[in-house]
């Protein structure tokens, strides 16, 4: 499953999407297979875990059986053939699965990164004309995450009309994801700065540029700028909370 996928699903379940964002994910798991699989399995960790005789389970597990694993592998002797004993090796495969679970679960940054938030919405562009093979290729590579491509194609729709707001904006984005954030906020920043339906977004970007530098001073200053109102401000609240 691609990197883009798993971050959505983080974001998912821990409450980060808004409800149309939410609603996305439930539409994509009911046309892509894989990624319903994969939204079926986490969602089935994440009510295990939520358990406490679950979490007490995996404890004692890794205490008792987790100990002795490592003291027979040191004390066998070398060369020896033994008798495998599947059910012992089926248990200590689940046990190390439910470590790794319970190391991401209670284990995650306290620091936001970036990958929590950036949860990019596909590109539409709204007006077709003569540029649409560009836009075509644009929308798909974008959406399959390769950013470099679509970089491309949004950069040559931008010398054909540099007044394409969208173009510009997702130009932005791909910067960021290709770690040019400098880049990308000067490409961003006429957005915020203008009066666009993009205005808000570009400055959601903008913080985020900053956060994926983990200059959290500067992606504090650009979050408080997202007002009441405007599109982001409950996730820009619930961010600066994070950085404090």
């Amino acid at each position: 499953m691609k990197e883009q996928d798993i971050n959505l699903l983080d974001a998912y379940f821990n409450g980060l999407l808004a409800d149309n964002e939410a609603e996305q994910v439930r539409q994509k798991a009911a046309a892509d297979p894989e990624f319903a699989a994969a939204l079926q399995l986490r969602e089935g960790m994440e009510q295990w875990l939520r358990q406490e005789p679950g979490r007490q389970a995996v404890a004692e597990t890794l205490t008792t059986v987790g100990k002795d694993f490592f003291r027979e592998k040191v004390e066998a002797p070398p060369l020896k053939a033994v008798a495998v004993n599947w059910k012992r090796a089926l248990l200590l495969a689940a046990s190390f699965a439910l470590l790794l679970v319970a190391t991401w679960y209670f284990g995650s940054p306290k620091q936001p990164a970036y990958e929590q938030y950036a949860m990019h919405t596909p590109i539409s562009f709204t007006q077709r004309g003569d540029n649409q093979t560009l836009q075509n290729a644009a929308e798909a590579d974008f959406s399959n995450g390769q950013y470099a491509k679509a970089l491309t194609s949004l950069e040559a729709l931008l010398q054909q009309n540099p007044g394409d707001l969208t173009a510009a904006f997702y130009k932005g984005i791909c910067l960021i994801e290709l770690d040019r954030p400098a880049e990308a906020r000067s490409v961003l920043q006429p957005l915020a700065s203008g009066t666009s339906a993009l205005r808000a977004d570009a400055q959601w970007y903008i913080a985020l540029s900053y956060l994926k530098e983990k200059d959290t001073a500067r992606c504090k200053t650009v979050l408080q700028q997202i007002g009441a109102g405007m599109d982001h401000f409950e996730k820009a609240q619930e961010l600066l909370k994070k950085l404090e």
